[in-house]
């Protein structure tokens, strides 16, 4: 089968393209982002393209037989209207290709009024695809258990964080987990169906469980004490989003449209999807099972809880000149940054019997060679990526990654900080720091592209 797959680079979709390269199916991506191309084996055929182009999402199609639609725009905060257009985009060029089948992964469709932006969104592109002429099957799961997955990112810091749970009345509201694995093996199975099938089907994990029964199952699985529940009437999903944002890579947009779904009874009661497609060889993966694979998966190299923050920045500024002024920070070129914050990280350093700031640098480095408080563990000139090390005390562990790529006749800047934590005083320090720490490498990002324009 010649399958599509939109939304390759997310939770799912980077799980289901290997899979259906294993089972013998021809394997074609729209991204978004070019530079993403080289996240894929050489037999796939890699087009870049925004969902909502019409033309874009044309070219892509043509000469495939089977699309998966895995596209959500949930960090955007019109992700409604893009996920509304891009199904609608879709929905046309598919008719036009003469595609097979249409597959898209939505959210349940709770019976209670006032459905959650999240869940309205979901059931709307749903609704958009299936109207389409070529026959499209709907999967509808609740929260799908995998490592990366924001959803399990939120439950697993409610699990971790600390020894006690905010339990407002929404906690209680229940759902039916599945683990991401399951839910891949229903995609590629998709692929070997022998006539196309339309519908709309439920994807029901093994167990139904409230909020607070999967954080208590969570712990459970990590080795914790059974966190304590305190009542919380109070405990709106904002709040609980903005503590999220703090203390997760999920930022508190995502997180806030996440939690205001679970106001609804998210357990599946349609048709399920073993209605028209094989059940996972032995059944559905137990919870358990699903958040161990999903924790053992994304844990850092000390096994700790791991955080990412990501930046770009456009410049007008040729590759060469950015690339030059990253590989030359440190030494007397500094870090393009808030004044003297990283002097006084460095003394407090020093203070607490770190190396400091004083080891400078050479003119030319690389990997093993040190800048500053940092150390080069990777450098490659060729696609222009320099990641460091932290080399200073902390209770956890801090790699840096610049990469400069063209893009058009501009040049993206792209800045990716991941912080492996160590226990709960690595998660407090994450917090803590979190507020500085963004002033200090936004203000980093933009100084280098700065510069590098000034060049």
């Amino acid at each position: 089968m010649r399958c599509l797959v939109m939304g390759a680079t997310g939770h799912l979709g980077s799980r289901l393209v290997p899979a259906l390269l294993a089972h013998g199916h021809q394997v074609a991506v729209l991204v978004r982002d070019g530079t993403q191309a080289t996240r894929f084996p050489t037999n796939v055929v890699v087009h870049v393209g925004d969902a909502t182009d019409r033309r874009a999402v044309r070219a892509a199609l043509a000469g495939n037989d089977l699309v998966y639609f895995l596209v959500h725009s949930l960090d955007r905060p019109d992700f409604a209207g893009v996920d509304h257009d891009a199904a609608t985009v879709l929905a046309a060029a598919a008719a036009d290709a003469a595609v097979r089948q249409v597959v898209y992964v939505g959210g349940p469709r709770p019976g209670s009024p006032g459905l959650s932006a999240h869940l309205a969104s979901r059931a709307d592109v749903g609704d958009v695809v299936a109207a389409s002429p070529v026959p499209a099957l709907v999967l509808q799961a609740s929260m799908i258990i995998g490592a990366g997955s924001a959803s399990f990112e939120l439950l697993r810091a409610s699990a971790r964080l600390t020894p006690w749970v905010p339990v407002p009345s929404w906690m209680h509201n229940t759902s039916r987990p599945v683990a991401v694995a399951d839910v891949v093996h229903l995609l590629v199975a998709a692929a070997g169906l022998p006539e196309p099938v339309g519908g709309v089907f439920d994807v029901p994990g093994p167990e139904r469980l409230s909020y607070l029964d999967l954080v208590q199952r969570c712990a459970r699985v990590l080795r914790l004490p059974v966190r304590l529940p305190l009542p919380a009437p109070l405990w709106s999903h904002r709040l609980a989003a903005r503590v999220a944002g703090l203390v997760t890579p999920v930022s508190t947009a995502v997180a806030e449209s996440l939690l205001a779904s679970l106001d609804h009874d998210l357990a599946p009661d349609g048709p399920p999807v073993t209605d028209v497609l094989p059940a996972p060889p032995g059944g559905f993966t137990s919870i358990d099972n699903a958040i161990r694979a999903a924790t053992t998966q994304e844990s850092g190299p000390t096994g700790g809880e791991v955080f990412t923050e990501e930046r770009t920045v456009l410049t007008e500024a040729a590759p060469e000149d950015v690339w030059r002024t990253v590989n030359a920070l440190g030494g007397e070129e500094g870090w393009h940054t808030v004044p003297l914050v990283w002097t006084v990280r460095g003394a407090v350093d020093h203070l607490l019997g770190g190396i400091g700031l004083y080891r400078g640098r050479a003119p030319e480095v690389g990997e093993g060679d040190v800048v500053d408080f940092w150390t080069v563990v990777h450098r490659d000139d060729e696609a222009r990526q320099l990641v460091l090390r932290a080399d200073m005390k902390m209770p956890g562990h801090t790699l840096l990654d610049m990469r400069v790529d063209r893009e058009g006749d501009r040049t993206r800047y792209r800045q990716k900080i991941t912080f492996t934590a160590d226990g709960l005083l690595g998660q407090l320090y994450w917090v803590v720091q979190k507020p500085l720490h963004d002033i200090v490498f936004a203000t980093m990002a933009r100084g280098i592209v700065r510069k590098a324009a000034a060049r």
